[in-house]
């Protein structure tokens, strides 16, 4: 696959649970290809989210 950019809009919504009353809650749709790449599964999807420089990176934890 190499390298793709791809545009996406942030899902924002109120977090639930015992958040705080104005907590937000963050998502993003991940492409379906680039996931599979990463080599995430249903019995193996731990990742590792890292902020660096200014960009998020999702690697597939070792």
């Amino acid at each position: 696959m190499g390298t793709e950019t791809v545009e996406r809009n942030i899902i924002m919504g109120k977090a639930g649970g015992t958040a705080g009353r104005n907590s937000v809650n963050y998502k993003i749709s991940l492409p379906a290809e680039m996931v599979k790449e990463m080599g995430v599964t249903k019995e193996d999807k731990s990742v590792v989210v890292s902020f660096v420089k200014g960009k998020i990176v999702i690697e597939k934890k070792k």
